[in-house]
């Protein structure tokens, strides 16, 4: 483990920007302004309302919110008292939420009623009168007179922080597992410490910046507030993921570092070539491939390049990234990270050669150790397997070849084709279904669904994609779908996916 003087808990953090810059805003945001000051006592009081309610280290808060402040507040008040934040995707179907509420068995659950759906309201609503859980409300409906409002939590008598080390689980980060039911990564201080000090060293990141973080609430929600944590700069918070709100936002804070999709680099060079952004220096593109279309467009709309990286749920976030002073556009995944051990190994973990494809691993002190509950973490000897396979040249550049499980993401969320044939499958028209992830300009990557019917079965399309669309989160359910009369087969009666992956387009007619 690297040595380090500086602060390395949440907690710890924070209070050093108080004592330093009590002042200074921490989180700008249309819900209002917060200085560093203002943030602790918010926290504090966060703090004594849950343990008031029970709460104790160890204990799970489930989170249904947007980027809002509140997020971040609740999440530095929980790590504080050392309960473990469970941040949910609110966009997923209701039976995958239930699931994932009931499997985690939380003490508390926040949500914010205005975005998530009705019959998830009512059965957070069920869930907390039937097992005694509180529910906070952020900002509440008249359909959940029940829900505590987040105004209780804020004037509640404030708190101190428990005693923390860097050791200890600070939240638990979701990813889909090979199953295609989350699992979640173990992620401490030490975690979050380490992986925002190697973003820091590459991006040459200090108190004078401002943040703007545009990845979901719930995918890597620590990537919305550490780095400014970490340097004690500012953050802003947007909700409105349009372009030209985007640029807005950029111009209005002065916003100086970035971090979003491909998909949104592609969209604001499309349709903010005139705006400026004279303060704008990091433009930081993870979550999914970034084509050197996308790359050239943007570099030509405002004389900035993109700087891709690579990280996952289980490094805590940027493990691979192009540093301004050496980045590449052709959509290399750039050189590791500080702090992070990167290696390329065959199926016999054996390393390989340079220019030869192999398995992407990992170690150092960011990354997890593990899943919650879950023992199938996949790691060896200190190294952690992601699954994805790339490419080392002589430079020591990584290149992402393609991903090990099929996994495909789309507009940088993550869904398992196994997922979404199961799904398919329940149909009783369907007699066999195969997923694979197709190109697509806008947002990466599809699903795409080859099917063969039961016989005498009758179904169309629009007809299978209503069915998908009442079951799957909207960016899950397949793009394309294909009637066939058989699907390839290899020798011990499984699908053979490489035929239609080599082959998406082709209307297959097997015997």
């Amino acid at each position: 483990m690297p040595m380090t003087d500086d602060p390395q808990t949440l907690d710890e953090a924070l209070r050093c920007w108080v004592e330093e810059t009590p002042n200074k805003t921490f989180i700008r945001s249309s819900k209002g302004n917060f200085t560093f000051s203002e943030t602790q006592n918010i926290i504090k009081s966060t703090s004594g309302f849950l343990i008031e309610h029970g709460i104790r280290p160890g204990d799970k808060i489930c989170l249904l919110l947007p980027r809002r402040p509140e997020l971040i507040f609740i999440f530095l008040a929980a790590s504080s008292i050392k309960a473990l934040t469970c941040p949910i995707n609110y966009l997923e179907n209701t039976q995958h939420i239930e699931e994932m509420i009931t499997s985690l068995k939380p003490a508390v659950i926040i949500l914010d009623e205005s975005t998530v759906r009705a019959e998830v309201l009512c059965f957070i609503q069920e869930y907390g009168i039937t097992y005694g859980v509180t529910v906070i409300a952020v900002q509440k409906t008249p359909e959940n007179p029940d829900a505590t409002s987040w105004q209780t939590c804020v004037e509640h008598s404030p708190t101190p922080p428990l005693p923390q080390i860097p050791d200890d689980c600070a939240y638990l980060n979701f990813t889909t597992g090979s199953s295609g039911f989350p699992k979640g990564a173990l992620c401490t201080h030490a975690h979050l410490y380490w992986n925002t000090r190697s973003a820091i060293e590459v991006f040459h990141m200090t108190a004078d910046d401002v943040h703007l973080c545009m990845f979901a609430s719930f995918s890597h929600p620590h990537e919305l507030f550490c780095r400014a944590l970490y340097t004690g700069a500012s953050l802003v918070l947007l909700t409105d993921i349009s372009p030209k709100a985007i640029a807005k936002t950029i111009i209005r804070h002065r916003v100086t570092c970035i971090m979003g999709l491909a998909v949104m680099y592609k969209m604001m060079a499309r349709h903010c070539k005139k705006i400026a952004f004279p303060c704008l220096r990091i433009a930081e593109s993870g979550g999914m491939f970034t084509d050197q279309e996308i790359h050239k467009n943007f570099r030509d709309a405002f004389g900035l390049p993109i700087l891709s990286v690579w990280g996952s749920t289980e490094t805590t976030g940027i493990a691979l990234a192009n540093p301004p002073d050496q980045y590449r556009t052709d959509g290399s995944m750039g050189k590791p990270c500080p702090y992070y051990q990167v290696r390329l190994v065959d199926e016999d973990g054996q390393e390989v050669a340079v220019g030869e494809t192999g398995e992407l691993i990992f170690s150092g002190p960011a990354v997890s150790s593990g899943y919650h509950n879950t023992p199938d973490f996949p790691s060896k000897e200190g190294w952690y397997f992601s699954g994805d396979l790339a490419q080392k040249d002589n430079e020591g550049v990584f290149r992402f070849v393609e991903r090990k499980s099929g996994m495909i993401k789309v507009a940088g969320l993550k869904v398992y084709p196994l997922q979404v044939e199961l799904i398919i499958q329940q149909h009783p028209a369907i007699k066999e279904v195969a997923v694979i992830g197709v190109a697509e300009k806008r947002r990466g990557c599809v699903p795409k669904a080859f099917v063969t019917l039961e016989d005498n079965a009758t179904l169309d399309v629009g007809e299978l994609e209503d069915y998908c669309r009442q079951r799957l989160a909207s960016y899950m359910v397949p793009r394309k779908f294909q009637f066939v009369e058989s699907l390839p087969k290899i020798g011990s009666g499984k699908i053979n996916k490489k035929i239609l992956l080599a082959n998406p387009e082709l209307c297959l007619e097997l015997p």
